[in-house]
């Protein structure tokens, strides 16, 4: 089984508070709906599902959800979480995709976790195996990632970017005969701050995120991009991502 990425306690409290208060998962969500045209579904699998976005996105708006990741400390937030918001309608999966065993939902989300085996050829043929209605996958739109305006950063620091080792996956389809539409999402993944007094906290954090080890300079690149959002001190991080759909038409995925 591969090595589980392992989040640190704060990197997990900054992504719930992330997901609480900027537009993801939110936007692609509301997409999706429109997609999905019509209110009767009710089950759901979050494949790769991380500490959780759309799992407790969509479990709050009354969806049983099966939430499946190969990364202990993931679930362990994720189960955290769900008992703090009295959420009995998630169930939590440890193991690698290809290996689990899951029931069959009527929807099916994969959302920036195509680097294992979810990526490869057999992971989405399960994904589709395993979805009786629509499965949505969330990619980047650009392999290099440059989160919260951190183009400048890294040309400054003469740093190389991290690049999303993520697999193409309209091949995959193809070669399954499958058909899928692809559009372009846009959205503020950001974070808020209590304070500027939690400036400082920020950029060893984003520091740290980010690869970047001059602290001073992450805060000062903080300074200059904070807003307000919501009443909030706001550290914007917009996102572009490829949303790919995929519609059962037929009763077999070969």
């Amino acid at each position: 089984m591969p090595a589980e990425k392992v989040w640190s306690e704060e990197q997990i409290d900054s992504y719930y508070q992330g997901i609480e208060h900027s537009e993801y998962p939110s936007v692609p969500w509301e997409r999706m709906k429109q997609k999905i045209r019509g209110s009767d579904c009710s089950t759901l699998i979050d494949i790769g599902c991380g500490p959780g976005a759309f799992t407790i996105h969509t479990a709050r708006r009354g969806y049983d959800v099966q939430a499946v990741d190969i990364s202990n400390t993931n679930l362990k937030a994720l189960e955290k979480r769900k008992k703090a918001l009295n959420l009995s309608n998630i169930k939590t999966i440890y193991g690698d995709w290809l290996e689990v065993e899951v029931i069959p939902t009527e929807v099916s989300i994969c959302a920036y976790c195509f680097c294992g085996s979810i990526g490869t050829l057999e992971g989405i043929k399960k994904v589709l195996q395993h979805t009786t209605r629509m499965a949505f996958f969330i990619a980047p739109w650009d392999r290099v990632q440059k989160d919260f305006l951190s183009g400048d950063l890294y040309q400054t620091t003469g740093i190389e970017p991290p690049v999303f080792e993520n697999q193409d996956l309209l091949p995959l389809f193809e070669n399954m005969g499958q058909q899928v539409e692809v559009e372009l999402l846009e959205y503020d993944f950001g974070l808020p701050l209590r304070g500027k007094s939690e400036i400082n906290n920020c950029a060893v954090f984003l520091s740290d995120k980010l690869g970047i080890p001059d602290v001073k300079l992450v805060k000062d690149h903080i300074l200059n991009h904070l807003t307000i959002k919501n009443g909030m001190f706001w550290v914007p991080n917009p996102r572009k991502s490829n949303l790919i759909t995929w519609e059962r038409r037929d009763l077999h995925v070969k």
